[in-house]
């Protein structure tokens, strides 16, 4: 059996798609307490970027305080 993952749509247009799916992943990550890898914790680009946001749960805390 597979399993049941909750995928977050950005509603941001700006937003790149690997920007979304990093941002996805880093979720995922999170929820399964794995640990960043070096590329993951200093990429510059919008996949490592979007990673850390979800990672670290940041967009939803940025749109939390608006």
């Amino acid at each position: 059996m597979g399993s049941i993952v909750e995928m977050t749509v950005l509603n941001d247009s700006s937003r790149t798609s690997a920007f979304a799916n990093g941002y996805n992943d880093g979720q995922f990550a999170r929820a399964r307490s794995s640990a960043l890898t070096p590329y993951l914790e200093v990429g510059i680009d919008d996949y490592a970027k979007g990673f850390r946001a979800g990672f670290f749960d940041q967009v939803t805390r940025a749109a939390s305080r608006n």
